[in-house]
């Protein structure tokens, strides 16, 4: 079989007639730093002669290995004497290992690439964390809740140990080859995403890798072709538009505040009567200088909002206030954390992750009550192991049809069999400690059957949209639900259109109406 022409590389024929690559430098190039290796993915691929042209040369014919080969040799870096030169063993310096060969030319070096940029590095905070979830989603394969806490505990073990950190299972969209994906292939990750991470991150996760497609068109190494994603039509779910209600809200407050978490109940007052988002909530500052009223900026948008403060938030803010005071006499600190949302863990603000987990811990223990006679650790752990129980039954609680097969009367009465197997299961879980009386009653209503007939929860998020319905339900119009939460006309329109489909106090009131007047009109009986 013919060898391919190519410098410094041996081709070892094998039995099945196929050829496997080495980087063989010769004396005069091991004196210059260049060792022998094989040339392998990392996942034990061999490079294909096309993989070898380009790590020899490079995308632009000139920046690979060969490159630095011609580059050390017009530096003159090899040691020793001329007439050292060519002879191994001959130079003063030590040899220094080649590093490995890696070529950049998969979807995840193209990730990599652009999270480095100085074009990624120039945008919005809040753009970049979306960004960065989105490139997960692209380059690992999804973790169930289990799955994942086991994946921290092993990062954890490792750092301690001075290990490498475990990996996650990569996807295969992280192999792909950027210029070798098309509308066919998008379209297909789009589908696999939203059966595997649900529709909503499906859709992130192409805004994710169509915008490192479009950097990757005006970068000097990739060169890309034009990204496919414009002009696709991607199918967009409803938007989530739920409601807490009075009761929910009050037990998830009492919840958080029972366990020690009142800086939880601090920012859900926080967002039920601002309206702002969960990341503008966190690293929410006060910057009003006049009394009575609440300036703050947000992340998304950098506009500063300003409104009159309710006196439901104004005494919970002069309570955590007052708290964050006793912390910071208590841990010995210099000053106040600027922060009005502050984790009673060392005051310092929360980050995201740790916030979520508290989050869910106070919902947990709000859905499955607090028994009397039971102490802080112990309702956590009774709620999260029914939480876990419940999961656990989820396929089979949750039985059914396949809901995209039915039509639209058959899929609401599968959803509302789903609905009356959940409420049933969380009532009888609830039995088995009614006899003991509670601190803290059941709020089941907070797991809920979704759209797609499966196990759902009200979020932190939710609270935001609960925020422009009962301003809605107040009377108040779209531009001023918009000055008071920041969202955009648009937004609000649809969350107050999707609230009102739904409201069963405002139709029947809107018959009455319709009675009085067709009877002005002229209509009798």
């Amino acid at each position: 079989m013919a060898q391919p022409k190519t410098p410094f590389i041996q081709w070892r024929e094998q039995p099945d007639r196929s050829c496997r690559p080495r980087f063989a430098p010769s004396s005069r190039e091991i004196a210059l730093g260049f060792s022998g290796c094989d040339l392998q993915h990392p996942d034990g691929r061999w490079y294909s002669f096309e993989d070898v042209r380009l790590w020899l040369y490079g995308p632009d014919g000139r920046s690979g290995t060969y490159g630095a080969i011609v580059a050390a040799r017009k530096a003159g870096k090899a040691g020793g004497s001329k007439a050292d030169k060519g002879k191994p063993g001959k130079s003063k310096e030590p040899r220094a290992a080649a590093p490995a060969p890696r070529l950049r030319r998969t979807v995840a070096d193209l990730i990599e690439d652009w999270q480095r940029s100085p074009e990624f590095a120039a945008l919005r905070p809040a753009t970049r964390r979306s960004y960065v979830a989105g490139c997960n989603a692209i380059l690992y394969r999804p973790m169930d809740r289990t799955a994942a806490a086991d994946h921290r505990k092993r990062q954890r073990a490792a750092a301690l140990l001075g290990q490498p950190a475990p990996q996650r299972e990569a996807e295969a969209m992280a192999g792909a080859l950027p210029a070798a994906i098309g509308r066919p292939e998008l379209r297909a990750f789009f589908n696999y995403l939203r059966e595997a991470r649900g529709h909503h991150m499906a859709l992130a996760t192409i805004t994710t890798l169509s915008a490192a497609l479009s950097w990757g068109t005006e970068n000097i190494h990739w060169r890309l072709p034009a990204n496919p994603r414009p002009g696709m039509e991607f199918e967009r779910p409803d938007g989530r538009v739920v409601l807490v209600t009075m009761t929910e809200f009050v037990a998830w407050v009492a919840a958080a505040d029972g366990i020690g978490r009142l800086s939880i109940g601090d920012s859900f007052y926080l967002a039920l009567f601002t309206g702002q988002r969960q990341t503008d909530r966190l690293a929410m500052r006060d910057e009003s200088e006049e009394t009575g009223r609440h300036a703050f900026r947000q992340s998304k948008t950098g506009e500063l909002v300003d409104i009159k403060s309710a006196p439901q938030l104004v005494a919970r803010l002069d309570a955590a206030r007052a708290r964050v005071a006793e912390l910071k006499l208590k841990l010995g600190l210099r000053e106040l954390p600027p922060e009005i949302v502050v984790n009673e863990d060392g005051a310092r603000p929360y980050d995201e992750s740790t916030y979520r987990y508290w989050v869910s811990v106070a919902r947990d223990i709000a859905v499955f009550g607090w028994p009397a006679g039971i102490g802080r650790q112990q309702a956590i752990n009774r709620a999260q192991a029914l939480a876990a129980e419940l999961r656990s039954a989820e396929p089979t609680l949750l039985a059914g049809p396949d809901l995209e097969t039915l039509d639209a009367a058959a899929r609401n009465r599968a959803i509302e069999d789903r609905s009356r197997a959940l409420r049933a299961w969380l009532d009888a879980a609830a039995g088995r400690d009614a006899a003991a009386g509670w601190r803290l009653a059941p709020t089941p209503s907070l797991l809920f059957v979704n759209r797609r007939g499966a196990l759902d929860a009200k979020h932190d998020q939710d609270l935001r949209d609960t925020c422009v319905m009962l301003l809605d339900r107040a009377g108040c119009d779209l531009l001023t639900i918009s000055d008071i939460t920041g969202h955009s006309y648009k937004s609000a329109q649809t969350i107050v259109k999707h609230y009102r489909a739904r409201n069963a106090a405002r139709a029947d009131e809107g018959i009455d109406r319709l009675v009085l007047q067709v009877r002005k009109e002229g209509m009798t009986g």
